[in-house]
């Protein structure tokens, strides 16, 4: 059975006040996040499904593999279940002070990652709008797969202020960390070093977002994906796609 460790609705409260201090936007970094049992499956499943149901994912330089079929892969499927399901989001209503979390059934940019040595995730800023539901993005989760991952190979996330000119912090990607972090239109992330993990390891993760239905954007709001590009000049990201 499911269920996180260390972590009830008793203590809540305090882990409410650490992601409120997060930075450069709430964010909490929460180790031992799952029993060990659950997370060494996941880890196993996420390494030995097939790779042909995997995409490749390299907008601007980066790469990692991505697999949000899992349809085909039954320990996710009984992850996403839990972290879908009633008591968790309401966990993570009083974790984040959100109301009215929606998680996405469809794993829109969600499901089991795999970087490896040489790869890097360029500083973006996530997409902010989710077309199969009609919902804005409001929080991310990751939870870390990989046993024997060392601090010292990188792969940490890391936070950049909203002018994308200084590093903010950086959250380790160690086994069973679990990220959790409030979507922020300027909230640029990646991680710019070339991971240094032996061949045969990777930085294994799975991903969960959710989403709300009252946002309040500006009059200006615009949907749209993840924006690896950044215009210096006006300091604000960009959809090179875009460009005429």
């Amino acid at each position: 059975m499911y269920k996180i460790t260390n972590i009830d609705l008793n203590n809540v409260k305090n882990l409410h006040e650490d992601f409120m201090m997060g930075k450069p936007n709430p964010s909490i970094l929460i180790p031992n996040f799952l029993d060990s049992e659950t997370t060494h499956l996941l880890n196993q499943e996420c390494n030995n499904s097939d790779t042909s149901t995997w995409k490749v994912f390299t907008r601007n330089g980066s790469h990692m593999i991505e697999n949000n079929k899992i349809e085909n892969l039954p320990e996710a499927y009984k992850a996403y279940s839990y972290l879908h399901s009633g008591p968790f989001l309401k966990w993570l209503e009083l974790l984040t002070g959100i109301d009215g979390l929606i998680p996405d059934p469809h794993l829109v940019g969600a499901g089991y990652s795999r970087s490896f040595r040489g790869d890097t995730l360029k500083v973006h800023t996530d997409f902010n709008w989710n077309n199969d539901l009609k919902l804005y993005r409001t929080l991310s989760l990751i939870i870390y797969l990989t046993p024997e991952w060392k601090s010292e190979w990188g792969g940490g996330l890391e936070f950049y202020n909203s002018d994308n000119s200084e590093k903010v912090a950086t959250h380790s990607c160690l086994f069973n960390n679990c990220l959790i972090w409030k979507y922020d239109e300027l909230g640029f992330h990646g991680y710019t070093k070339p991971i240094d993990c032996p061949e045969g390891i990777s930085r294994n993760s799975i991903r969960v977002f959710y989403y709300v239905s009252n946002e309040k954007f500006d009059d200006n709001f615009t949907p749209h994906r993840s924006l690896y590009w950044f215009d210096k000049k006006t300091n604000k990201p960009y959809d090179k796609k875009n460009e005429l």
